[in-house]
Order: C-alpha cells, then structure tokens, then sequence
C-alpha cells in the first residue's frame, strides 16, 4: 500500500508529477547519493520501465521540435531520480554505475549529444542490461610529487595582477610541493596562489578530493576548477596546524563558487574538474608555507 501521501499523489499525476518531484528533490537536498539510496522510501510503485517510456514520450518530441537542452534535463531528471531517490529498489552497484553516467553526461557541452548520452542510458536501463562503468579504485592520485615532473605542471598566481605586493614560489622538497612566500595587504592585495591542470573527467565517479599537506597555522583555501574558461573556481578553506601534516577531504558537491572571491551560485560536477588551486587568502600579512604531499579524488567513505 501506498502509505506516504507523496506517492498517492504521483500515483494520481502520474510520470509528469514524478519529473516535477525529482527535480523538487534535488533543490531541496532530499535525494541521496547512489550509496544512501537504498535506505530511501521508494520514491513511486509505478514499474521503471514505464516510468522511464513516459520520459522519453515527454523528452523526444521536445528534441525533435529543436530543443534539446529541454529535452537533456527531462531525461536527466529521471535518470537522477532513479539513481539518487532509492525507487525501484536498483542494486547498489547498478545505482553506482548509473551515477557515474551521469556525471559525465553532465558535463557535455554540446545539448544534443548530452540528451543523446541520456537517451542511451534510459535506452540500457529498458533493455535489462548493466549499466557499464570501468572498474575504480576507491581512490584515484592526481599528484604525488615523487615524480619531478609533477612540479613542473604548477604556476603561482599572485595579487601582482591586480596591483597588489603580495609573493609565492614553488620548489620540490623531500618529494613534496612547497608553496612559500609572503602575504601583503598594500594596494588592496592579500593573496598568493598555485595552480595546476588535471585531465578533465580524472574525478568522474568520486566524490571528494584529499589532500595531505603541513601547513603553517594559517587558513588555506583548496580551490578546483572546471572545464569551461570563465574565471571562476570552487573552494573550500581548511585550517591547518604548524609543523603537522593532516589529511584533508573536501566533497566536491560543497565547494563554493567563486568570482574574484565572491561567492557566486553554482556547483561543480566531479567529471568537469579540470585544475586545482590552493590559496593563501586570509586577509593576513606575513610569510606562509605549505607542503604538499598528495592530492586525490576519492569516494567519500573510502
């Protein structure tokens, strides 16, 4: 029996309503990561196959009248519902493999070829087969500075460009990165920064990244940064303690957008990461120092 008053109501609307809920479910923070779905109330009786025919009878004709953007965010509405909302009780690892579908059609430019990559995934889920995803190690290195050229990659980025006096270099140590140099506060600078690029798609399927570091008692910002050219990044700030390493995992969902340091809507997805950042930013003047041993995507949990 339908017992919660949200699924008597899907039952009467139909596949339209679900869509509409699946989407109020993301905004809201009810829908769950692949791992949680399973402790979720199933989100409606109606069988998945049919659930997903009525996506594509609402998704196609919305493709085939010159809107597939439209037709894009259908079909990734429903596929999200099935992987993050626990209905139809999917295995663990088929919900898993669909998330990290996901995660990387959702980083396709071009809205055609993304409403076909969905398009291809409803089309698998209907024929009965798994759902393919390459086997992953619970964690995945981005760098490790055992390697000399893994330094080479990383250029500073100071205030200098916007009038400020602030410094930063950049050696390799003991096979660690180390990021030195001296905050300054005169002409409206403060801030001293390294960054690098890593090959988009290297965190699809995680959800964090981790760093170990020994920092100098002073706040540092990790940032990352998408795949397009617009000048925004996503950080996290971390506190560290003076002469200790420590290990550091930020999820990627909670990484704040950033425009020239102000906060701005939006979320990264874990496919679109193309960079990371780390700043010292915290409106101090002095000298800074941070070592870097080791920077990865990982699962949380892992």
């Amino acid at each position: 029996m339908m017992s919660d008053p949200k699924n008597r109501l899907l039952a009467c609307l139909g596949a339209s309503a679900l869509l509409v809920w699946a989407t109020t479910a993301a905004q809201s923070g009810d829908a769950k990561s692949p791992e949680d779905a399973a402790d979720t109330p199933m989100a409606t009786e109606m069988p998945l196959t049919d659930y997903l025919s009525a996506a594509i009878s609402r998704g196609a004709p919305l493709y085939n009248n010159g809107m597939p953007e439209a037709c894009a965010a259908v079909y990734a509405t429903a596929l999200e519902a099935a992987a993050y909302t626990g209905g139809w009780r999917m295995e663990r690892e088929q919900r898993l493999a669909l998330a990290y579908q996901l995660d990387l059609a959702a980083v396709v430019e071009d809205p055609s070829e993304r409403a076909w990559a969905y398009r291809r995934m409803i089309d698998t889920l209907l024929s009965g087969e798994p759902m393919s995803m390459p086997p992953m190690a619970d964690a995945r290195v981005l760098y490790d500075f055992g390697d000399p050229d893994e330094a080479r990659r990383w250029r500073v980025v100071v205030d200098g460009v916007m009038g400020g006096r602030s410094t930063g270099q950049i050696q390799q140590q003991d096979n660690t990165l180390v990021f030195e140099g001296a905050t300054s506060l005169r002409n409206n600078g403060g801030f001293s920064s390294i960054r690098a690029p890593v090959p988009t798609g290297s965190a699809a399927g995680y959800d964090a990244l981790r760093i170990r570091v020994m920092g100098d008692g002073r706040t540092w910002i990790l940032g990352a940064r998408g795949n397009s050219m617009r000048a925004d990044s996503y950080w996290e700030r971390f506190e560290t303690t003076e002469g200790e390493w420590q290990t550091v995992t930020v999820p990627i969902s909670g990484m704040v957008r950033q425009y020239f340091g102000t906060p701005i809507a939006g979320r990264l997805q874990p496919a679109a990461v193309s960079g990371v950042e780390f700043y010292i930013y915290d409106k101090q003047a002095g000298p800074f120092r941070l070592h870097i041993d080791r920077i990865e995507a990982v699962r949380l949990g892992s």
